[in-house]
């Protein structure tokens, strides 16, 4: 009798995480998240985030002074869940947008619960304590650190009683954060073009949203200042070459992203031209938006199903972006058949079982078609 109870057990797995209707064709036909595909990634994002990591010893105990008995609870008691820090950040963002854009999925009541322990005060001050004694304070960063400030930005423009309270009672860890934002950028002169978790690119432009949101005007000079020195003059980056290795993001897109936030529409898209022209012609975009296909969505290999949602996200703020008439209509059907196929593919990989997996490509997923605004 046993094979039919694990048959029986199996099938509510895959009830529970199935991908069907996750998805609508929206504007211009782009794929935009149902509230099935909300639910369906809140249960992913809550599973991993409640989860402590159970590679958490292995990862850490060469850098940090912990003992068999130490836990990713005692040294994060906010963002203890998922395979690493930055991942556990992530997915609080991600539960805090699916809630925001869609209050009455059935996991909404579990979700407040997990951000109202995530968001307590003292587990905070910990968390910034951490933070401010580790790396000179440059503990993930700018990646993990970007996200926090990202996750901050969704919860100033969400007008919810908790969301307000929990902005009180993150601010220590804002500080520290904010406080190596502003020395970093000012002190380097220059960056390389990435897509892992020291992108430059991707660290400024959550920053920058996070400055902008909050009035901070000091930081968001010097981030503007930083983006236009290293990037405002770079044409032809190599987007057809990309991924690099096992990188997990778009290092070109994400630069186009960020400098969408940076130059006025019209001066954005000659800027945009002059870095990827690719992108604006019929006979090479499919190179610059081919699909680096595998058969094994698995471990490092999942770094590709990362990438193509990262860019996703990037083209979908690239859109809202581009003046009236800067792409033409066949040029927009290529984008948007390009970024469809980039998700079903994506998505082959993802709420399978695989903890590896879904720890972070459940928030990415909800990035690339909600997040990006």
């Amino acid at each position: 009798m046993k094979y039919p109870i694990l048959i029986i057990i199996l099938t509510i797995y895959y009830v529970n995480f199935s991908q069907e209707n996750l998805t609508v064709n929206g504007k211009d036909g782009i794929y935009e998240l149902t509230e099935s595909g909300a639910s369906y990634f809140a249960k992913l994002s809550l599973q991993c985030a409640e989860k402590s990591t159970p590679h958490f010893y292995e990862r850490y105990k060469e850098h940090y002074e912990i003992t068999d008995s130490t836990t990713s609870k005692d040294l994060w008691p906010s963002f203890y869940g998922c395979y690493d820090w930055h991942s556990s950040v992530h997915n609080h963002w991600c539960m805090i947008k699916l809630l925001k854009n869609h209050p009455t999925i059935s996991e909404a009541k579990q979700i407040r619960t997990r951000l109202r322990e995530a968001f307590l005060s003292e587990h905070i001050q910990t968390e910034a304590l951490f933070l401010s004694q580790n790396e000179e304070g440059y503990f993930e960063f700018p990646y993990g650190q970007s996200w926090f400030l990202k996750l901050a930005d969704e919860l100033k423009s969400w007008n919810d009683p908790d969301a307000k309270k929990w902005l009180k009672q993150i601010a220590p860890l804002l500080l520290v954060i904010e406080e190596n934002h502003l020395k970093y950028w000012n002190a380097t002169p220059t960056v390389k073009i990435s897509g892992s978790h020291d992108s430059p690119a991707m660290g400024i432009s959550f920053a920058l949203d996070y400055a902008r949101s909050f009035k901070k005007k000091k930081l968001e000079k010097i981030l503007l200042d930083a983006a236009e020195k290293y990037y405002a003059n770079i044409k032809n980056a190599p987007i057809s070459s990309e991924p690099v290795e096992y990188e997990f993001m778009s290092g070109t897109l994400l630069i186009a992203d960020l400098m969408r936030k940076v130059l006025p529409g019209k001066k954005y898209a000659v800027w945009l031209s002059n870095f990827t022209p690719e992108l604006f012609d019929e006979t090479r975009i499919y190179l610059a938006l081919k699909i680096n296909k595998t058969d094994v969505h698995d471990g490092y290999e999942s770094h590709w199903d990362g990438f193509h949602l990262n860019r996703i996200w990037c083209l979908n703020g690239m859109l809202i972006s581009l003046p009236k008439g800067s792409l033409s209509n066949s040029l927009k059907i290529k984008w948007a058949n390009a970024m469809n196929e980039m998700w079903d593919y994506a998505q082959l990989s993802i709420g399978k079982g695989n903890y590896d997996i879904d720890h972070w490509l459940s928030s990415f997923s909800v990035f690339a078609l909600e997040g990006y605004k």
